[in-house]
């Protein structure tokens, strides 16, 4: 059995779905046996209550735990993780204690990482171990996946230096976003892979949640919201009910027409999606977000669904003809009128079967093409993980 560390910000079992649980999901019914290795996380996480640590539905296990025949988990407490504060002179002060977090977890990952044959490393904090990865897994494919925009998500410094510093310790990097593969152009092997959907749970909506008539508007997911620009929209379209759903840093502003759901399970998503009328993408409207096009989860779900998506201007595309911008002055009225257009999105076990393929691919920066050994696994692996759905 190959056997795969998969190093990210996230647990296994959460109940919000993200990219790397989908590929561990579809990596394992390969016959790879997944090392989960949730990184990020620190003491001060637990005093401070981490609003991520306390979405789970229970406390995490500490060190390694055997879970399935083809999954195991590892997760630690370090001392202290690097984090921001609004101070610049604290975050100077703070500096000189970020190495202790790479030094916690240097012997904890060795055992697994001796007798890998794949690494797949987060953008997030797990790009700090990136060293070290090198240094005790020097001669398996290291991929550095980039999902995220960390300059976006108020990380400290330390980080965002470490993610050009630090690419040289993979072998490859990968992400679905031509815009975030151009900040590495100087690495030697980086590829474009689209981000996916389970189509496996598609083929099963859940019955509507909604009890309301009228337009509904679905706001699935939390990162980089802008609660103004939500207020915004609940304010110039009372006639909408709009729903939230994942967790919130903030207390959310008081509107009579949004309901605040919190973190759900996917299915519960999945229902509020495929029974609402519009998708909004309210991501703070800030240079670099653009790459959410290409990477959120909730935005491909929406066009799965063919729901017209409200957010900010700059998320507008003429490859994402679907997107509406603020500044459209007809911007609402076109949400309300225009008819769903679904379209069709890959399965997330064909990022699984791209990463794991391993092969130095050149596709367009534009678009993202699958390799010609992908396209073998796939034609081989694909059928099998449908029938077992």
């Amino acid at each position: 059995m190959k056997r795969v560390v998969i190093l990210t910000g996230h647990f296994p079992g959460q109940n919000r779905q993200t990219s790397m649980l989908w590929v561990s999901h579809h990596l394992q019914r390969m016959g790879w046996h997944v090392t989960h290795v949730s990184v990020g996380y620190s003491w001060v996480s637990v005093l401070k209550r981490d609003i991520r640590l306390s979405s789970l539905n229970r406390k995490p296990d500490i060190g390694h735990r055997v879970l399935t025949g083809t999954l195991s988990s590892l997760h630690a407490l370090p001392p202290v993780h690097p984090f921001r504060t609004p101070s610049k002179a604290i975050n100077r002060l703070l500096k000189p204690l970020w190495p202790i977090f790479a030094a916690h977890w240097r012997p904890r990952i060795r055992a697994p990482l001796a007798r890998t044959d794949l690494v797949i490393c987060e953008s997030g904090l797990p790009v700090l171990l990136a060293p070290i990865l090198a240094e005790y897994a020097p001669n398996v494919p290291r991929i550095f996946r980039v999902n995220d925009d960390v300059s976006l998500l108020n990380a400290p410094e330390v980080l965002i230096h470490a993610e050009e510093a630090n690419a040289r310790c993979f072998t490859r990097i990968s992400t679905a976003s031509p815009l975030l593969a151009d900040r590495f152009a100087g690495h030697g092997n980086v590829t474009c892979d689209p981000m996916g959907i389970p189509h496996h749970l598609l083929k099963n909506v859940p019955s509507s949640p909604y009890s309301s008539v009228g337009t509904k508007a679905v706001c699935a997911g939390s990162t980089q919201i802008d609660l103004d620009a939500l207020s915004r929209i609940a304010d110039q379209r009372p006639n909408w009910d709009i729903h939230v759903l994942g967790r919130l840093r903030q207390r959310p502003p008081k509107r009579t027409n949004i309901t605040w759901h919190g973190e759900q399970s996917f299915e519960v998503t999945l229902g509020h999606i495929a029974h609402a009328d519009i998708g909004l993408a309210p991501y703070i409207d800030a240079p670099g977000i653009e790459y959410q096009t290409t990477n959120s989860n909730r935005m491909l779900l929406y066009r799965h669904f063919g729901l017209p998506i409200l957010g900010p201007d700059r998320l507008c595309h003429p490859r994402a003809p679907q997107i509406i911008g603020y500044g459209d002055p007809d911007a609402l009225t076109q949400c309300e009128t225009r008819p769903k257009q679904p379209e069709l999105i890959p399965d997330w076990s064909e990022l699984a079967i791209r990463l794991a393929q391993n092969g130095v691919t050149d596709p367009p920066r534009d678009t993202a093409t699958v390799p010609s050994i992908a396209v073998k696994s796939r034609m081989k692996t694909v059928p099998a993980l449908a029938s077992k759905a």
